[in-house]
């Protein structure tokens, strides 16, 4: 389960394409999960198409990470910064993010 403090949303990038972010622990908290988290992403979309995340090595207080999610046909970026405390996935198609906020339903539930 990914607890979240509020519902995804899809938003146009500040750069470009679309993003959809997801807003979870606390602000400079480094032992948010955000690893498994896409692990488990990966496990929830790999039902639908194949599924893969690449990530850089891990580092001891890492923060500001980006890396691939492959998704079918599609490659959503991924970005993470614990300083913040978001997860965003980022694609020039809203439709792809839709998909993928739509199959995680399930696994995304809102923090009390």
């Amino acid at each position: 389960m990914i607890k979240v403090h509020a519902q995804p949303a899809i938003e146009p990038h500040r750069k470009r394409g679309w993003e959809l972010v997801l807003w979870t622990g606390d602000a400079f908290d480094h032992s948010t999960p955000f690893r498994e988290m896409l692990t488990d992403i990966a496990a929830v979309l790999s039902e639908d198409a194949p599924t893969s995340v690449e990530l850089p090595g891990y580092e001891a207080m890492e923060d500001d990470v980006e890396g691939v999610l492959r998704f079918g046909d599609e490659q959503v970026g991924i970005y993470y910064e614990h300083s913040l405390s978001y997860l965003s996935l980022m694609s020039d198609s809203a439709k792809t993010l839709n998909r993928i906020r739509n199959r995680l339903q399930p696994l995304v539930a809102l923090a009390a």
